[in-house]
């Protein structure tokens, strides 16, 4: 068995592994646009008898956690043939990868499962949600005309609409950093998308929409707001499509109050796990970590357990420093000692808890009451004050 990046000869095979087991067709455009989007380098595979058996890819990524831009391993794109499954192939890949993104500085990493229980095995955990609403023309709210500004379509102006992106993906964490290749293969692909902005009466963007009506359906892909003015205003953009169409859909962040803006909150609502997240260097993220000022100049402890990459193991005792930047000291458990308790001081999780909590899916108050952190109400009312509140949200797939 043999796990090394392929060669370009080997390009076409790895994709059609992944055609396979996903159930998709590629043209000889899409296989062209997958060559600018993938590079050689992150594309990994396993091999039996020098045979492609496995792969996966490792996008290298940036994305903002806590109000900072941090390096990411994206995983994708995991597959196997047939007759390789259930050999232990993807297991020995993720552990690869792990290696592989820490000696590059990624320190966190993120995937979209097809399982939620198979890659919690490997410490991926659950940190993002999506909800859908389906709503009916006349559901939406009256026009208010409530706003000094205007909406009206432009081209695909990428460097335009980026700009409203990070000033918007900066609120939240797990946002991506996108590329201008990844702004034109991945969200702005096809020629039919229109994009209209809301200008606000300075001449400043403060929002912008991307969507496609098709078959009496108006389908919101990015609907962003920077200002409540920009949200009035492009509802009352959405509504002047009322004569074509007979449903709207839109999947903004989860704790938007859609519901009770419409005129009819009985409006159809599907919330589905979407994204899972891992520490993949626990002691490099939380020298980079952005907390929040801290009440005293005590530290903070966290004892960690990770049972697929043994490198995190151990105790970390954090001192924050408000100029940027935290003191972190490393001490590795002993020899044969992997157990987690009830530490005398500071906390102790394992490393699914403490990555879905520092990507603030659940707070450390939460994961204490399900028993998934150990510590003293004492050290968790303490995290809980300099962990920050950004909430997860993502619109981007990978």
């Amino acid at each position: 068995m043999e796990i090394r990046t392929i060669r370009d000869d080997e390009f076409r095979d790895f994709l059609r592994m992944g055609e396979f087991a996903f159930q998709y067709e590629l043209s000889d455009e899409d296989v062209e646009n997958r060559k600018s989007l993938l590079h050689l380098e992150n594309c990994w595979a396993l091999y039996e008898d020098e045979e492609m058996a496995s792969k996966l890819t490792i996008h290298p990524m940036e994305i903002w956690l806590g109000g900072k831009q941090m390096p990411m391993g994206g995983i994708a794109g995991v597959a196997s043939w047939p007759e390789h499954r259930r050999k232990g192939h993807i297991k020995a890949l993720m552990r690869k990868s792990l290696e592989v993104m820490k000696e590059k500085g990624q320190y966190v990493s993120m995937l979209h499962p097809f399982s939620f229980a198979f890659y919690r095995n490997y410490g991926w955990e659950m940190t993002h949600q999506v909800i859908k609403y389906e709503i009916k023309p006349e559901q939406l709210p009256k026009r208010n005309h409530n706003y000094s500004g205007r909406v009206y379509r432009i081209s695909h102006d990428i460097e335009r609409l980026n700009v409203m992106y990070e000033r918007y993906a900066e609120q939240f964490s797990g946002m991506l950093k996108r590329s201008e290749i990844w702004w034109k293969q991945s969200i702005l692909h096809n020629d039919r998308d229109i994009v209209a902005v809301y200008q606000d009466v300075d001449g400043v963007d403060q929002g912008y929409m991307i969507y496609k009506v098709k078959k009496d359906h108006m389908e919101i892909d990015e609907w962003i707001n920077l200002t409540g003015e920009a949200k009035r205003a492009m509802m009352d953009y959405v509504s002047n499509h009322d004569s074509m169409v007979d449903k709207i859909t839109v999947h903004p962040p989860l704790y938007e109050s859609f519901a009770f803006w419409m005129s009819d909150p009985k409006i159809k609502q599907e919330i589905s796990s979407y994204f899972m997240s891992r520490i993949v260097d626990v002691e490099k993220f939380l020298k980079e970590y952005p907390f929040q000022k801290p009440v005293d100049d005590k530290p903070y402890i966290f004892q960690v357990m990770d049972s697929f990459a043994e490198w995190n193991n151990g105790v970390y005792i954090v001192r924050i420093h408000e100029e940027g930047g935290n003191e972190v000291e490393h001490i590795p458990p002993k020899e044969n000692s992997s157990c987690v308790h009830k530490p005398k001081r500071g906390l102790s999780c394992d490393i699914n808890a403490l990555s879905t909590m520092f990507f603030h899916c659940m707070r450390p108050s939460e994961l204490a009451e399900q028993g998934l952190i150990l510590g003293s109400d004492t050290d968790i009312e303490r995290l809980e004050k300099v962990i920050g509140s950004h909430r997860p949200f993502l619109y981007d797939f990978f």
